[in-house]
């Protein structure tokens, strides 16, 4: 009798395995400051976007995907399912001499995916948190990380640089998991890009993959060099018509070169067929204003760091082999928060259900309405809010005048007729991918690219609201989706009943701590001049040994 049921408990584990080992990989890879058009699917026939384009025509484009306005607060609200000024993590993103985190207490996506048996890897920017070992990726449930701890590096040098009341501060910040990665050399991209094949190469296949990539492209670099990419790449891109741009869509061809690597790599391990893919912009480009990056957000209003559309509504698709061949574009509202309780469903297991995040797996497939009502940002650095709710958005508190202007039209000009988009298309890693599979596809989808283009007759002369000492802002982006016309004398019911939501999630605000105030005791040059750990679990400073 004992071995019986030893022999039906061996049976019940192995088919628990094997449930384990069959659920869906998953490759989430986040761009850094990318604008809305900055990708050719989106309309843009000065940046061509090959491979991410050919993942959006075959997979599904998210119309209305919406974010944080800055970069930790976005990468905190992606990992929790929660919005980011609930778990006090709004506002200005970290910088690399604070001691705040997110907290520890959270639960995040890789641990949900490590209990149900994934191998859970980052590659690339973790930016919540790295003054304590247990604040580090590895220590919240990432079997490995290689990439950067903080905003953002030098593309070449892997430095970053911070200026604090005592003058400029500078380190090294490109680790493997525990130890300052000190053989490394190459762009960073490249850089970056290699170490997710190597990922997927080795990876053992009885497991389930969770793969982060998460680029520093195409953030801008150190003020002295922000804006950098291999000169040959550069040299390919002189149809763009100012030297800025044109670094800046080199820098974006390198990530979009390694997406197609990427894609290239799991076909090669065997594994495409059955990995859900996952691409994403952190937030909106910054065209302006501190850490420039020439991007373009055109014809939305704002930057990054503006609760404004252009700040907001950002970059956004997802792709499975056997996703859907009914429909390449899904127009419901997803919020980044959405991404812990919709891959949970995609790969059958439950969500957590004190988040903010909804499910939207299903909706996505069937191309459903969205379940999602409202999307909410509250920033009590800065001092703004906005919400939205069906039609409506409104745009409350104080904002960054200089984010929040039309920018990007400028930066349009193309010298000459510009390279083929067909020619790319085809010559795309994607391209040749897809057709090896047999995923139907047209290489330029121009039912897609015209039906997601956003077109606005944008007058960058009219007056603008902004909001401030009383003023608020309203606006029907569905029918103004650039935000020209302000509704809120107009409708002053629709401004009482968003005030009146926005009040709810003002009680749940869990308020940001002191200001990006920087430690001495974090000083690289305490700690071989690199950006290391420099607190310990009870908040003692780490003795400093030479």
């Amino acid at each position: 009798m004992f071995l019986k049921w030893k022999v039906v408990v061996f049976y019940i584990l192995m088919t628990v395995m094997d449930g384990e080992a069959n659920r869906p990989n998953i490759v989430f890879i986040i761009a850094d400051d990318m604008g809305w058009d900055d990708v050719s699917f989106h309309g843009s026939d000065q940046i061509q976007t090959p491979n991410i384009d050919l993942l959006a025509y075959s997979g599904v484009a998210l119309e209305r995907y919406y974010s944080h306005c800055v970069c930790t607060p976005s990468r905190a609200a992606l990992l929790t399912g929660k919005f980011a000024y609930v778990t006090g993590m709004q506002g200005y993103p970290l910088t690399n001499g604070e001691d705040r985190a997110l907290p520890t207490i959270e639960k995040i996506l890789p641990q949900y995916l490590k209990e149900h048996g994934y191998a859970t890897h980052l590659v690339g920017k973790w930016h919540v948190g790295l003054s304590r070992v247990e604040y580090l990726p590895t220590s919240r449930g990432f079997d490995s990380h290689f990439g950067h701890r903080g905003g953002y590096i030098d593309y070449y040098e892997y430095d970053l640089l911070e200026t604090w009341n005592i003058g400029d501060v500078s380190g090294y910040d490109l680790f493997r998991n525990l130890s300052f990665a000190r053989d490394v050399e190459g762009y960073i991209t490249d850089v970056y890009n290699e170490e997710a094949k190597s990922v997927i190469k080795s990876h053992d296949i009885s497991k389930p993959l969770f793969l982060m990539v998460a680029h520093n492209a195409p953030h801008s670099g150190n003020e002295q060099a922000p804006l950098q990419a291999p000169r040959e790449v550069v040299r390919e891109l002189r149809h763009i018509e100012l030297p800025q741009r044109r670094y800046y869509a080199a820098m974006v061809k390198k990530l979009d070169d390694s997406v197609g690597d990427i894609v290239k790599a799991l076909l090669e391990k065997g594994i495409l067929e059955n990995t859900i893919i996952i691409f994403i912009s952190d937030n909106g480009g910054i065209t302006s204003q501190a850490f420039a990056n020439y991007a373009s957000n055109w014809p939305l209003r704002g930057l990054k760091s503006s609760p404004f559309e252009g700040g907001v509504r950002v970059n956004g698709l997802v792709w499975s082999k056997n996703l859907t061949q009914s429909q390449h574009l899904w127009k419901g509202y997803m919020h980044v928060v959405d991404w812990l309780p919709t891959l949970s469903k995609a790969i059958d297991i439950d969500p957590p259900t004190n988040i903010d995040g909804i499910d939207l797996w299903d909706s996505i497939v069937s191309n459903e309405a969205s379940k999602r009502d409202v999307i909410v940002e509250i920033d009590d650095y800065t001092g703004f809010a906005y919400i939205i709710s069906g039609d409506y958005k409104l745009v409350t508190g104080e904002v960054l005048a200089n984010y929040c202007t039309y920018q990007g039209n400028k930066h349009k000009g193309i010298a000459g007729s510009g390279p083929s988009y067909k020619s790319s298309i085809e010559k795309s890693a994607v391209y040749s991918v897809l057709s090896r599979i047999g995923v139907p596809f047209l290489y330029s989808d121009t039912n897609l690219r015209n039906e997601i283009k956003i077109s606005c007759d944008v007058d960058t002369s009219k007056d603008l609201c902004y909001p401030g000492n009383g003023t608020v802002c309203l606006y029907n982006i569905k029918e103004d989706p650039c935000e020209s016309t302000d509704l809120s004398t107009s409708k002053p019911d629709i401004v009482d009943k968003l005030t009146s939501r926005l009040q709810l999630e003002f009680k749940r605000v869990i308020p940001r701590t002191v200001p990006h105030e920087s430690n001495l005791n974090a000083l690289p040059s305490l700690h071989n001049y690199t950006w290391d750990v420099w607190r310990s679990s009870d908040g003692e400073t780490i003795p400093i040994t030479k």
